[in-house]
């Protein structure tokens, strides 16, 4: 399948050549800048060297939330697809999606089915890290929820995020 298939992946040849570098250091900054890599994958390789975060494999078929469900954790999608289904369209992302933050960090129900069509691999953001927003920095929870607020497409703030 070629990336132009998916509504959203990122090139994870540019994550591989990488390595391990820690990617906060001098030399992992130089790297991003040589081998061209976007902001989103960038992210993705910083999110993916957090050894804090649980990883899991889902079969191909399997549901890891249904729209209007609680959210329970977030998924950074590593490796697969994913088929996403929400009022009526259908979208397909794999490796450097984050699924469910925005919603949970809202907490808000996930506005959209998520349903693995390979075998996929993700890293677990947990349920605790949604409770953070609101005992953040005060600047950064704006951009926080300015952040949500378009990612969900709300055109009010949610309660949680007063």
């Amino acid at each position: 399948m070629t990336a132009s298939q998916y509504d959203f992946v990122i090139d994870l040849k540019k994550i591989d050549v990488l390595g391990t570098l820690h990617p906060d250091s001098i030399e992992a900054q130089e790297a991003y800048h040589q081998h061209g890599l976007s902001s989103e994958e960038r992210l993705y390789y910083q999110l993916i060297q957090d050894l804090a975060l649980d990883t899991a494999a889902y079969k191909p078929g399997t549901v890891l939330f249904e729209m209007g469900q609680a959210v329970t954790q977030g998924y950074i999608i590593r490796q697969g697809d994913i088929e996403l289904r929400t009022d009526g369209r259908i979208y397909r992302v794999g490796p450097g999606a984050v699924l469910g933050l925005a919603s949970g960090l809202a907490n808000l129900p996930h506005n959209m089915s998520a349903k693995a069509l390979t075998v996929v691999t993700a890293n677990l953001i947990p349920q605790k890290v949604f409770n953070t927003l609101n005992t953040c920095h005060i600047g950064l929870r704006g951009i926080n929820r300015s952040t949500i607020m378009r990612t969900l497409n709300l055109s009010s703030v949610p309660e949680s995020l007063k």
